[in-house]
């Protein structure tokens, strides 16, 4: 009897012990949730919505925050908090002032707080993002296209696209190891890459760039 009642009471304690499962009811993985103040999604970048004005940008974080820019090939934009992990740009459908509609959002910042639900975040590896994908694909313009140089046009109906239909991004090449030189002069010359190349496997590719269009 005394025996048995320890063989109870031990079962007990070892299941009082097990881990918490990280799987909801369905089966399916469960994502940390990630506070409102530093979440990407469709609705904004942390406290910045896609529903914002300049001129609301300035009553809520105030004209001291404000950097104005021009880039040649996505137009205006302003960076709130620059030179900061909490740092955004905002880039303006308009050409000039005054800026009432966002186009989409931005974060590049190599430090950058922000984040997806699903724990997207600038500096991730290909091969990560293509996990995060279902091993799905992502499709890109080449590092040496002319304009909008690594660029991500599709990704191809993987888990991404359906967790965050406003997102775009851009990828950046930041090392590599030796290539053979005749399947490099190949790779210059594709337009558009898809991340199962092989060549892949030989060079750095990290997430640089995270968008939020405004698709409203």
């Amino acid at each position: 009897m005394k025996y048995f009642f320890c063989s109870i009471l031990l079962a007990g304690l070892m299941s009082c012990q097990q881990p918490s499962s990280n799987k909801d009811a369905a089966g399916q993985s469960k994502e940390a949730k990630i506070d409102s103040s530093i979440l990407i999604s469709c609705d904004g970048i942390g406290e910045i919505k896609t529903n914002i004005s300049y001129a609301d940008l300035e009553q809520k974080v105030g004209a001291k925050a404000l950097t104005a820019h021009e880039n040649t090939i996505y137009g205006r934009f302003t960076t709130i908090w620059e030179n900061t992990p909490k740092a955004i740009n905002v880039y303006w459908k308009e050409k000039t002032a005054p800026f009432k509609t966002v186009d989409y959002l931005e974060v590049v910042d190599p430090a950058s707080v922000y984040r997806t639900a699903d724990s997207l975040q600038i500096g991730m590896g290909l091969r990560d993002l293509v996990r995060k994908n279902e091993n799905m694909p992502l499709t890109f313009r080449n590092f040496y296209a002319t304009e909008k140089s690594g660029l991500i046009t599709s990704f191809n109906n993987g888990a991404i696209a359906r967790n965050n239909p406003c997102l775009a991004g851009v990828l950046e090449w930041s090392s590599q190891e030796n290539v053979y030189k005749d399947q490099y002069e190949a790779f210059k010359k594709q337009e558009f890459v898809e991340s199962y190349e092989k060549i892949l496997d030989r060079i750095e590719v990290n997430l640089s760039a995270i968008r939020i269009l405004n698709k409203q």
